[in-house]
């Protein structure tokens, strides 16, 4: 293998780690969300619904934000886009940081 072929390897292969960590993180800080949010509308099952905002990061990421919205107002709780936005963000920074720490 030449050196060019072993570098172009190597690339691809941070490339996948990389992406693997941001998957890791997304579904992570997406389920931190959901604990919040269950906590927050006072639902029974948190660990359900932190699931379930988990699989929404996943599957339909464009529609967390709307879906989170339509449960806050279903609840009675009043949160606003740029609160859950922030969080969002929030959460996603704790759990790439954790991830990095080996927790």
């Amino acid at each position: 293998m030449t050196a060019l072929k072993k570098r172009a390897q190597a690339l691809e292969n941070q490339f996948a780690h990389q992406a693997e960590i941001q998957f890791k993180a997304r579904v992570r800080g997406s389920k931190m969300l959901g604990r919040w949010a269950a906590y927050t509308m006072g639902l029974d099952d948190v660990e359900a619904y932190a699931r379930t905002v988990a699989v929404k990061q996943v599957v339909e990421p464009h529609r967390l934000l709307e879906q989170l919205r339509q449960d806050f107002s279903i609840a009675g709780v009043d949160v606003s886009d740029a609160d859950i936005d922030s969080r969002i963000h929030n959460f996603i920074e704790q759990a790439t940081d954790e991830i990095f720490a080996g927790k």
